[in-house]
């Protein structure tokens, strides 16, 4: 059976609806006519556009005259300048604004990240060449240890973090552990007693453990590899 309608379906018509109709703001009523205000209407519409066409304007006043012509700071030497990109920065109409902010996002969010993972690459091949050196990766674990106990009652807290962050330092480390710290005399290399003492105090300068200089750096190791010949 149909449920019977409640109510008066001559009043739900159209055409028996009056008053504004719902959701237009009353700027655009006419309450004395009953009509939509077409004048305050089209008005509105004229300003919006011509808004709309100021930021357009603006928008391009800020872009480039061509791809080529982006003028950005490069802020990583991983973020070089890539025509193509910048091709596509034109295509969809960036400005330089916004092409340096997404330059300075990738430096800000992307290149810690490859930092991160060349840092564990890289202590993961050290660590690899370290087990090969001492047999495997139970011995090398248990020289770790010696080495740790060892260099903490021995030497200086920088001292040992600098040796102890390639394999040639841990090597180096493992054989001052070993060995009765013995001198071979005047060098020529370094005009004084060839001595861990000395080659100590040398990586105490700032050109080692700060400014990370390769030269001076080689030098210090070419020093302990003379001390501390291979078997």
């Amino acid at each position: 059976m149909n449920k019977k309608f409640e109510g008066n379906l001559i009043e739900k018509s159209p055409s028996a609806q009056t008053g504004k109709p719902a959701g237009l703001p009353d700027k655009f009523w006419n309450e004395e006519t009953g009509q939509v205000n077409l004048e305050a209407l089209i008005e509105d519409y004229n300003y919006m556009a011509s808004r709309d066409d100021n930021l357009v304007e603006i928008h391009n006043r800020n872009m480039p005259e061509s791809y080529d012509k982006y003028e950005v700071n490069f802020p990583h030497p991983l973020l070089d300048r890539d025509d193509e990109i910048f091709k596509r920065f034109y295509e969809k109409g960036f400005t330089n604004e916004q092409a340096q902010l997404v330059y300075d996002l990738a430096n800000e969010r992307v290149i810690p990240v490859l930092d991160s993972l060349a840092s564990d690459y890289e202590a993961e091949r050290q660590i690899d060449r370290l087990k090969r050196y001492f047999g495997s990766e139970e011995k090398f674990s248990e020289v770790c240890r010696q080495i740790s106990v060892w260099a903490k009652r021995n030497l200086q807290t920088d001292v040992y973090e600098a040796l102890g962050s390639t394999a040639d330092g841990v090597i180096a480390l493992y054989k001052m552990m070993s060995s009765n710290e013995p001198s071979l005399g005047k060098d020529r290399d370094f005009g004084e007693d060839l001595s861990e003492e000395n080659l100590r105090k040398m990586m105490e300068d700032p050109r080692y453990w700060r400014d990370k200089d390769k030269a001076y750096i080689a030098k210090i190791t070419k020093g302990f590899e003379k001390l501390y010949p291979e078997k």
